[in-house]
């Protein structure tokens, strides 16, 4: 089958998205190795990731993730425990499916590097053999009452008759027929017989092909049961070899046609004769060989239907231990599902773009009816004023993701590297709830990594040093965010050995980075980190040590409008603080004016506008303060700051604001209101300019610079000094 790049791009989306699950799961069950919920969450994920490329008839990932779904069927079955092994071997599984699964690689002639026959090993030796010992006998109980009739517990059931006969070459090495019928278990009391009239001579057998044909009387609870049954058997290769209809007060399937003898996959096999199916469980005690042992991803000896709870430290899923013949628990009521749309970010920027430019438009409109003064067209102003902020804010609250689907995929990496390194490291995330613009997101990544791997190498000791030092042997690494105003705070914690300052400027004068004389507090001297080529390791590894990855944090702080902080006390550990803008796009601004200049100041900064009578103004000196309901702010006159010529007002304005938990003023000629503000690079010819951190275009057409408020009152702070 041919598909289309469309069709293909969306297939890539998809996959890349379950290998995000796949690997979220097993991350979590390597935290809680007794949860069979993620236990199976990966049988899902890797269930779904099989079908896809099967349909895309990539056989290599499918048969390696038919291996790697049979491993965590033993698992569930019971006879595996979640261990140390099985996970590494996991790990390596959903990386190989991300390599093979890359565009422009090839997975048919790509070397697994030996992962199939680790995951065969594993196949051949079940770890909890003593689960595969036959329990006794269970009476069944009622789940529900049959024909739709209400039970005594207010539910009632579908009976529903399955026939399940594979008839494609090769089924075995892409679906196992047991796994799909423990699912079919799940889902209400099912009694299961086994064909074997299909059965070829043992010279004949084939170990890919599934020679049995399989029948099933499933009590479902609720009216949906038919559905629910298709869902199991959603990717297989032939959907005739299924076939599902309700069963008549007689017994028998209505709408299903009855059993019809089927030829063996190999029209050479002699056929036997057929007699009546015998009932048999869809495990079987006996040595039937309804599991080749010399198919594709050899087995351990079937476990019986109703297998007994091992007494170890892992209990498998409640559902894979019940009788065939169990009922299941009523299923909750279902909830509404949520409806979804996948749509080209292009297409998201394309229209925020938009909203940009009718957010100019209406500003122009505005300002003409405030203009003219009339009635009617300052009403419209208004109307159009209004849906355009709500306009505005909802196409903005479209591109807000939450950030932590940034923070899961670090726990990989933090698995990762500590155990290269032989340390022990607890990645803990906190505010992952905590939304950001995606386009921040996106440029997050390299930034938070090589954070991330500096704590890992430069913060957190050795095992053996933690406990001389009296720490605990793992480490810790805190990566939180949070809303603060109009920023959003990314914080990476360590507990680790701290940064010495005297070592960092030691380094810094020997390789000529600052002056021997140079005075330095202990927060500048922290941020010569960032500085290009600076590095305190002793070696260069494959982690760290030449001097690059910090200044690549610095540039990409930068280029998102984000601040970057450091914090260390040596032997305690280090805190780095990352603030971010909540979007790039459009914010709320206060219009100022200073000279013939207009200027815009975030919004979500300011708190309050006072009077500043020109008595009040010192006759000297950079740094002013004035009183402001008993407490002394601070202020920077903006005239002053961008050296404006001409003479001020007899009364200035001072803006109030409150950043990094201190306040600071702003003094203009005139405050002119508030406006929506567009933010404009102000591109590679001008570049990088000390308290600004951008341009918007007015109403008519003329342009406002935007103040970066923490940058221009720093750069006068310490000019003054």
């Amino acid at each position: 089958m041919v598909f289309d790049d469309e069709t293909r791009a969306l297939f890539q989306e998809e996959v890349m998205e379950n290998l995000a699950e796949l690997d979220g799961a097993l991350l979590e069950l390597e935290k809680s190795p007794e949860d069979t919920s993620q236990v199976d969450r990966v049988f899902r994920a890797v269930h779904t990731l099989k079908g896809a490329c099967d349909m895309f008839g990539l056989g290599r990932v499918v048969s390696l993730a038919h291996n790697l779904e049979s491993l965590f069927d033993h698992v569930r079955g019971g006879w595996r425990r979640v261990s140390k092994d099985l996970l590494d071997v996991a790990f390596l599984a959903k990386d190989r499916f991300s390599a093979m699964l890359a565009e422009g690689a090839d997975p048919e002639t790509a070397d697994d590097g030996g992962l199939g026959e680790r995951l065969k090993a594993l196949l051949r030796d079940p770890d909890l053999p003593e689960a595969s010992q036959p329990p006794a006998a269970k009476e069944p109980e009622a789940a529900c009452a049959p024909d739709s009739a209400p039970a005594g517990n207010g539910t009632s059931c579908q009976n529903w008759r399955l026939r399940y006969a594979p008839s494609d070459p090769g089924h075995l090495t892409r679906t196992d027929p047991l796994a799909l019928l423990d699912e079919v278990r799940t889902l209400g009391q099912v009694r299961v017989r086994c064909d074997l009239s299909g059965l070829p001579e043992l010279a004949d057998l084939d170990p890919d092909d599934c020679s049995l044909r399989f029948e099933a009387t499933c009590d479902i609870p609720g009216e949906d049961g038919d559905n629910a049954l298709r869902d199991v058997f959603l990717f297989l290769e032939n959907p005739d070899d299924v076939t599902i209809g309700p069963v008549d007060a007689t017994g028998e399937a209505s709408a299903a046609p009855a059993p019809q003898p089927q030829p063996a996959p190999e029209p050479s096999r002699p056929k036997t004769p057929e007699p009546a199916p015998s009932p048999v469980a869809a495990r079987s005690p006996e040595p039937t060989p309804a599991r080749p042992a010399a198919q594709a991803a050899p087995t351990p000896p079937a476990p019986p239907v109703t297998p007994a709870k091992p007494v170890t430290a892992f209990r498998p899923a409640a559902a894979q231990q019940v009788a065939a013949t169990e009922p299941r628990r009523p299923a909750a009521p279902k909830k509404e599902a949520m409806q979804s749309l996948r749509v080209d970010a292009a297409k998201l920027d394309d229209l925020v773009n938009l909203v940009g430019e009718l957010v100019i438009a209406q500003a122009r409109l505005t300002q003409l009816a405030s203009v003219l003064g009339h009635p009617s067209l300052t009403g419209v102003a208004e109307e159009i004023e209004r849906l355009s902020n709500e306009l505005r804010d909802n196409t903005l609250g479209i591109r807000m993701l939450p950030i932590g689907t940034t923070f899961s995929r670090f726990r990989r990496l933090v698995r990762d590297l500590s155990s290269e390194m032989h340390k022990s490291i607890d990645l803990v995330t906190e505010g992952g709830e905590t939304e950001l613009d995606k386009t921040v997101i996106e440029q997050l990544n390299d930034p938070l990594v090589h954070l991330l791997r500096n704590s890992i190498d430069h913060g957190i000791e050795p095992p053996a040093d933690r406990l001389a030092a009296g720490k605990p042997e793992a480490g810790t690494i805190v990566l939180a965010a949070e809303h603060a105003g109009g920023e959003v705070l990314l914080s990476i914690t360590d507990d680790g050995r701290g940064m010495d300052p005297e070592r960092i400027r030691a380094k810094a004068v020997e390789k000529g980075l600052i002056a021997a004389e140079a005075r330095l507090t202990d927060s500048e001297i922290y941020n010569l980190i960032f500085l290009p080529g600076f590095s305190t390791a002793e070696k260069i590894t494959n982690v760290s040590g030449r001097g690059v990855g910090m200044d690549v944090v610095k540039r990409s702080m930068d280029s998102l409008r984000g601040k970057i902080e450091v914090h260390s006390e040596l032997g305690r550990g280090t805190r780095i603080i990352i603030r971010l803008p909540l979007t790039l796009a459009i914010i709320d601004g206060l219009q100022i004016k200073a000279g013939d200049d207009r200027y815009i100041i975030p919004l979500s900064l300011v708190e309050e506008c006072v009077e500043l009578p020109r008595e009040r103004v010192q006759a000297s000196g950079r740094g002013r303060s004035i009183q402001l309901r008993g407490e002394i702010v601070p202020y920077i006159r903006l005239r002053e700051a961008f050296e404006l010529t001409g003479q001020p007002p007899a009364i200035e304005q001072v803006v109030v604001t409150r950043f990094e938990g201190e306040r600071a003023g702003i003094a203009v000629d005139q405050v002119m209101g508030q406006q929506q503000t567009v933010i404009k690079s102000l591109g590679g010819y001008i570049g990088s300019v000390a308290g600004i951190s951008g341009a918007t275009i007015n109403g008519d057409g003329t342009m406002s610079l935007i103040l970066d408020i923490p940058t221009l009152v720093a750069s006068v702070k310490s000019y003054a000094a």
